[in-house]
């Protein structure tokens, strides 16, 4: 299965290069952490944490590790986890462990409520760092105002949560508007015209939704038509028969991998072929695993880290040596290198801090450090494709 021919194109925007991975490099299994090389740096038991000694600097993160996105939960705290492994191993901060306190919440936003509220009781936690998705992020925003706890490196690119206001936000990664410009501008300059947007229907979807439909209307155009998909959901068979009703000739999916899948597999069934496009957060390893070969090829994703197999890149030779070290099968992919390059953002903010560190200071630092500037991203916004032949740095 994992031999399968169908490989990965990448336009390298990152070195101006291309790129062609191996499909069997994009989804092999999942390594097994060395026991003699493995550090606990996570725990769902916060009194864990709070019997250690020396005491550890604690961050919460809740996150989707079951359900239909818990491949992008799992994913982003595998990278989180190793860079933090890389430093506990070497000492440290100011001779403190730096640990995680980890609750799942499914991609369900009323969970993520829960969590956090769990988090914001506890005085020791200098910040809520790592969470997955949008509408979660979105739903918590007040209670961590109140509680004056920072938000940090959420995964998410949505315009809603990068307003001048949101003080207390610090972000890594870079918008869904840039994004979603990639795409649209990648779509006209190949001469599609009638795009069509299936999006997930919360806060997640409809934010992209915005940016796409305004990327549209910078080429004088509107969308073909604007569907709403289900979250954590494949049952989509009504928005598939109005998506093939409006007769795309490209369509930009913004959903979870399962639900995209279920939509593009309903799709081909009738007969319809667009040019498939959609963002970072759908987890491109996730849909190597959730389509079949035949319906993956040529499909278009948007990255917001450089291309994780490109060793001449300083992040990824760095990122592919703490994971090779760790583990005997390293498991590479965007997310976790999204994961691990924050955390390393987050430890040159503690280091550079010293021994007095609190939330206030941490924020100031991490906002004088971030790539960030004005809600948007500093680096570039790659576009892969799922495409045929051997990898090729």
């Amino acid at each position: 299965m994992w031999s399968a021919g169908i490989t990965m194109l990448a336009l390298g925007l990152w070195a101006g290069t291309t790129f062609h991975a191996k499909r069997s490099a994009l989804i092999a299994p999942e390594g097994d952490v060395n026991p003699n090389k493995n550090i606990a740096v996570a725990t769902s038991n916060i009194e864990l944490l709070q019997n250690e000694n020396p005491k550890p600097y604690v961050f919460a993160q809740s996150l989707p590790l079951t359900g239909p996105a818990a491949h992008l939960g799992r994913s982003y705290s595998r990278g989180i986890d190793a860079a933090l492994r890389e430093i506990n191993q070497a000492g440290g901060i100011n001779g403190r462990p730096v640990k995680i306190w980890r609750l799942d919440d499914k991609y369900e936003p009323n969970l993520t409520i829960d969590n956090t509220a769990l988090f914001t009781k506890q005085p020791e936690v200098l910040g809520l760092f790592g969470y997955v998705g949008t509408p979660t992020t979105k739903a918590i925003l007040n209670q961590a105002i109140k509680a004056r706890l920072p938000i940090i490196a959420p995964m998410t690119g949505a315009s809603a949560l990068r307003q001048p206001q949101q003080v207390n936000l610090v972000h890594y990664r870079s918008s869904y508007a840039q994004e979603a410009n990639r795409i649209i501008n990648h779509l006209i300059n190949d001469g599609y015209v009638r795009i069509a947007i299936a999006y997930q229907n919360d806060a997640y979807g409809k934010d992209v939704l915005t940016s796409l439909r305004t990327a549209l209307q910078r080429h004088g155009l509107e969308p073909a038509s604007s569907v709403p998909l289900p979250r954590n959901s494949t049952r989509i068979r009504a928005a598939a028969i109005s998506l093939y009703q409006s007769d795309p000739d490209a369509l930009v999916v913004i959903s979870t991998s399962q639900t995209m899948s279920a939509v593009v597999s309903r799709l081909h069934r009738m007969g319809s072929h667009p040019q498939l496009m959609t963002i970072s957060f759908i987890g491109t390893k996730a849909l190597f695993d959730d389509l079949p070969q035949s319906a993956s090829y040529g499909i278009g994703v948007t990255q917001v880290v450089p291309f994780p197999w490109d060793r001449r890149q300083p992040d990824v030779k760095r990122y592919q040596k703490v994971l090779q070290k760790q583990s005997d099968q390293p498991d590479f992919d965007f997310v976790s290198l999204e994961g691990f390059l924050a955390t390393e953002w987050l430890i040159n903010a503690l280091k550079n801090l010293g021994p007095q560190l609190n939330r206030a200071s941490l924020v100031k630092e991490l906002k004088r450090t971030s790539p960030i500037q004005n809600g948007q991203g500093t680096r570039n916004v790659d576009l892969v494709f799922l495409g045929s032949g051997p990898w090729e740095p």
